[in-house]
Parts: C-alpha cells; sequence; structure tokens
C-alpha cells in the first residue's frame, strides 16, 4: 500500500496522487475543505440526497451542470462524468483537476450499499478518463467529508466495495 492510504497527505498531494495511479477517493475527517488549490473544477454533493443510484445521478446532475438531455441512468452519467467542461467556453483554461467533495459521506448509497462498488468503479474509469484520454489531461478526485468518529467505517466500507481510500490531513 501507498504512503498516502496509512498516513494523511496534504490535499494537493491526493489530487496530484489521484490523477496518476493513487486511490481516486480520500477521506477527510471534518465537515468541509479547510482550503482548496487554484485551477480546480470544484462541486459538493449531498450524500444525504443520494440514498440510491437515481438520486446520486440527480445529485451528481445538479453539481455538475449536466445538460438537459441527461439520461438519467448509469450509461448517461458515464457519458456526463467524462465531459465535464464539454460548456466551458475557449478562452477560459481547462481546469487542472476535476474535484467533487461528497459532503456526509457515510450516508452515501445507504439505500443500496451494495451499489458502492460500481460507484467506486466508475470514480476509477473516470479517473483513468482525464488521465489517458482527455484532452487536456486533468486530475479527477473525490473527497468524502466524514465525521472523524466514522473516517474507519468509510475506509472499511470503499475497502469492501475495492477501492482503498486515502487518508487526506485535516
Amino acid at each position: 500500500m501507498s504512503r498516502s492510504e496509512h498516513n494523511p497527505i496534504p490535499l494537493g498531494e491526493f489530487i496530484s496522487a489521484a490523477g496518476r495511479f493513487g486511490p481516486v477517493a480520500g477521506v477527510l475527517a471534518g465537515t468541509r475543505l479547510p482550503w482548496v488549490p487554484q485551477h480546480l473544477a470544484v462541486r459538493s454533493v449531498d450524500a444525504d440526497r443520494m440514498d440510491t443510484v437515481p438520486a446520486l445521478l440527480d445529485e451528481f446532475a445538479r453539481a455538475w451542470h449536466f445538460p438537459g438531455h441527461f439520461g438519467h441512468n448509469k450509461d448517461a452519467f458515464d457519458d456526463c462524468m467524462r465531459d465535464l467542461d464539454g460548456d466551458r467556453p475557449d478562452h477560459v483554461a481547462a481546469p487542472t483537476a476535476y474535484l467533487t467533495i461528497i459532503e456526509d459521506a457515510p450516508r452515501l448509497l445507504r439505500g443500496e450499499p451494495d451499489e458502492l462498488r460500481w460507484f467506486a468503479d466508475s470514480l476509477a474509469f473516470y479517473r483513468d478518463h482525464y488521465r489517458d484520454v482527455a484532452d487536456p489531461t486533468a486530475a479527477f478526485a473525490v473527497v468524502l467529508l466524514a465525521p472523524p468518529t466514522l473516517r474507519r467505517r468509510i475506509e472499511s466500507r470503499w475497502h469492501d466495495a475495492g477501492s482503498p481510500v486515502a487518508l487526506i490531513e485535516s
């Protein structure tokens, strides 16, 4: 396991590692990020509103401004998540990373807990897309905000879903 999976690392280091081959998701014990590096596209979603896959799709569509023709299914989600800067004007520089902050992460997919594996696999797919296919390339990462008392539960749940998580310094 990498250093990031054992010891908390700074947010910038997590995003950089996620943009290569590190964990795509990182746990931050707290209720908000202390700061966000510049030149990132950052959106927040609330896990309390994402207890099922359809609700997760809706919350991501809201946060990332998916187009009106979004099909509200997993395939359409894949398409939209791989085109997060589709409406970026030409005169605006592309972000160096796409970061989604999931607030209240312990509540994510609580109505369909078996779907976490699909979601975790999807996040790795998007990370690989932005790293290997997108032009220009960018990092892709997700920060899971959780109370300090629930951090280990989040780590275990994601590990059980086949996705190790990094620990991010608070």
